[in-house]
C-alpha cells in the first residue's frame, strides 16, 4: 500500500516522466545516452504519450537499459540494490554510473527538471540530486539539492548550504541523519530516498519545495514506474503474474495474482480485484474475440499475516458446447501469447490513461502476433497519456511509430545508443534500418556482420555430438 504524499490533495495528480537517461559501465554499455521523444518536443510537459522503442541486435545492450530502469526503481524506492549489482557493473570496472533526468508537475502547475545520478560499486554508493524549478516563467539555474558519498564519514550530505537549508540546526536531526547514512551505507540501498531521510526532511525542512520534489520522485518509484524484465525462465520471466493497481481515498495499492496456481489474498482486496478484472474484460473481447476472465472463489483462507483471506485462481471462462453451462479453465492451460497479453494488458491500460505512469517491459513482441503488436503501439501513440518504453525484435513497429519513438543500438559500446537521422515521414523506417545494416549506415555501426556461409560451416563441422565426445568432453 502506496500512501499518498503529506500535503497532496485527494484526487490530486503528480505527473513525473522520464526524459533523458546514460548510463556508463553498466554490462555490455561502456557509455549510452538516450533522450526520449517527449524531450524532443517543445513542451517537455505535454500530457501526450511517450512511446520509446529500442531495436537491435542480439547482446547489443536493450536489455540492458530495461535493468538500467529496474535498479533506478529500487534506489528511487529506497531498497537494497547490491543483488541487482553484482551482475551489472561491466567486466573491469569497480562501478557503474546511471543519471536520469525526470520532469514533474502537479495539479498545481509546479513544475520542476531534476536529475538523479548515482555511482555504484559493490560496496558503495554515491548520489546526487540536482534541480531546477520554473518561477514566474523562467528556469531556475540546475544546482545541487543533496549529495551524498558513502566514504565520505564528516559531511554526512553536501552542500552544506542545503543540508541547513532543509535539516536546519537541530543536532539530534543532525545526529538521526548521521545514524541513517551508516545505516544505508550498510544495508546498500540510497540515503537520499530512504524513509528514514524523508521523515527527517519532513521535521527540519524549511524549504517545502525540494521536500515535495523528493517525495514525488519516491512516490513515482513506489506507484507509477513499473519495469517488466525478461530474465530467467517462463512466461517471458514476468513470474508469471497479472499486477493489480487500484486507488482509495488515501493510498494506492498494488497486488499481484499468480496466473498459473491459486493464491490466497486479504478479503478487502478480493472485490478490488474483481472490478479490476472486469475493465480488463472490456478490452481484452476486443483484443482476443471471444475471450473472458474471471477470478474464481476457492473458499477462505488465513494469509501468512493472520487475516481472513480468499484463495482465489484465475481462470478463463468459456460455454461447453451444446449447453448454457459455463467451464471455468485455469490460465495456467492457456498459451504463453495468451498469458504474456493477460499480464501487461492492465498496466497497458493504465498507461494509456494516466499521464503519470511510465512502463518498461522487455521483449515486448514475444508471444504477440505481428498486426496486433504494431495496432496496439500505434493506437498508444496517438491516443494515450503515459510513457511506454519497450523492447522487441519484431521490427512491425518500425512501420507504425514515428521515427522519434525509436533508438537502435550500435556495435559500439561507447555509444550505445542512436537514433536513425533524416527520416522523412514518407521513408519506411524498417526499410531504411536493413538499408543501413546492408549497406552500412553514415554514422555508428548498427550491426556486426555475420556471414550465414561461415555459420553453416561451423555447424557441418560439428556435426552430431557423439556420447563418446561427449563423455571425454
Amino acid at each position: 500500500m502506496i500512501e499518498l504524499l503529506v500535503g497532496q490533495k485527494e484526487g490530486s495528480t503528480l505527473r513525473v516522466r522520464i526524459q533523458s537517461a546514460a548510463i556508463k559501465h553498466f554490462r555490455n554499455v561502456a557509455t549510452g545516452e538516450i533522450r526520449f521523444p517527449c524531450n524532443l518536443a517543445s513542451d517537455t510537459f505535454t500530457m501526450k504519450s511517450d512511446v520509446l522503442g529500442i531495436y537491435g541486435q542480439n547482446g547489443s545492450g536493450k536489455t540492458t537499459f530495461i535493468d538500467a530502469l529496474e535498479v533506478l526503481k529500487c534506489l528511487l524506492s529506497g531498497v537494497p540494490i547490491k543483488e541487482h549489482l553484482e551482475n551489472c557493473i561491466s567486466k573491469g570496472h569497480d562501478a557503474a554510473e546511471l543519471s536520469f533526468e525526470f520532469s514533474i508537475e502537479d495539479d498545481q502547475d509546479h513544475k520542476f527538471r531534476a536529475v538523479y545520478s548515482a555511482q555504484m560499486g559493490l560496496d558503495y554508493l554515491n548520489e546526487s540530486v540536482k534541480a531546477s524549478v520554473l518561477q514566474a516563467g523562467e528556469w531556475t539555474r540546475m544546482n545541487a539539492i543533496l549529495e551524498s558519498r558513502s566514504a565520505d564519514t564528516k559531511a554526512v550530505i553536501t552542500p552544506d548550504t542545503k543540508k541547513r537549508e532543509l535539516f536546519g540546526k537541530d543536532s539530534q536531526l543532525l545526529d538521526e541523519l548521521r545514524i541513517t547514512k551508516l545505516l544505508c551505507a550498510k544495508e546498500h540501498r540510497s540515503l537520499l530516498f530512504s524513509d528514514e531521510i524523508l521523515v527527517l526532511l519532513q521535521k527540519g525542512s524549511g524549504n517545502t519545495v525540494w521536500y515535495h520534489m523528493l517525495a514525488a520522485l519516491r512516490h513515482f518509484a513506489g506507484a507509477s514506474l513499473f519495469v517488466i524484465n525478461s530474465r530467467g525462465a517462463g512466461l517471458n520471466a514476468m513470474g508469471a503474474e497479472l499486477p493489480v493497481i487500484y486507488r482509495t481515498d488515501r493510498s494506492l495499492g498494488q497486488l499481484k495474482l499468480p496466473l498459473e496456481q491459486p493464491a490466497v489474498i486479504p478479503a478487502i482486496e478480493f472485490s478490488l480485484a474483481r472490478q479490476v478484472i472486469g475493465t480488463i474484460n472490456v478490452v481484452l473481447h476486443e483484443i482476443i474475440p471471444g475471450m473472458e476472465i474471471a477470478l474464481a472463489q476457492l473458499g477462505n483462507e488465513f494469509t501468512e499475516k493472520g487475516e481472513l483471506g480468499v484463495r482465489v485462481q484465475l481462470v478463463r471462462t468459456a460455454v461447453k458446447a451444446g449447453s448454457n453451462d459455463v467451464m471455468q479453465l485455469p490460465l495456467k492451460y492457456e498459451s504463453e501469447g495468451i498469458k504474456k497479453i493477460i499480464s501487461i494488458l492492465h498496466l497497458f491500460i493504465c498507461t494509456y490513461n494516466s499521464p503519470g505512469i511510465t512502463l518498461a517491459i522487455d521483449e515486448l513482441d514475444s508471444g504477440i502476433y505481428e498486426y496486433l503488436l504494431g495496432e496496439l503501439l500505434q493506437i498508444m501513440q496517438k491516443s494515450g497519456l503515459g510513457q511506454l518504453i519497450f523492447t522487441s525484435h519484431n521490427l512491425r513497429p518500425l512501420e507504425m511509430l514515428n521515427s522519434s519513438s525509436i533508438i537502435f543500438t550500435t556495435t559500439n559500446p561507447e555509444n550505445r545508443y542512436v537514433r536513425v537521422s533524416n527520416v522523412k515521414p514518407s521513408n519506411n523506417l524498417r526499410l531504411r534500418y536493413f538499408r543501413d545494416i546492408t549497406l552500412g549506415s553514415d554514422g555508428e555501426e548498427l550491426y556486426q556482420e555475420t556471414n550465414s556461409i561461415e555459420i553453416a560451416h561451423a555447424m557441418r563441422k560439428i556435426g552430431i555430438p557423439s556420447m563418446d565426445r561427449v563423455e571425454g568432453a
